[in-house]
């Protein structure tokens, strides 16, 4: 399962991961404020979404959300 991470102001219709989403039916981390995020409120929902996972997960990051993923791996659970 992939889950996509999309960086700051969120991936348009055009972008990438869109796109791979629509292919292939990954699914996106959504976070509550694409403009103005939060860390701490980013590493929250990715990590609610991981734990919420009964199957191995695979992060797919562009721009920002490669800085939470970073973040999150690194990150006290």
């Amino acid at each position: 399962r992939v889950l996509t991470l999309p960086g700051w102001q969120n991936s348009g219709a055009g972008h990438w991961q869109t796109r791979w989403e629509a292919l292939h039916g990954d699914r996106r981390v959504e976070q509550d404020d694409w403009l103005w995020p939060r860390r701490g409120d980013w590493m929250a929902r990715l990590d609610e979404v991981v734990q919420q996972s009964d199957t191995p997960l695979v992060l797919v990051a562009h721009s920002l959300g490669c800085h939470l993923a970073v973040a999150w791996a690194n990150g006290p659970r």
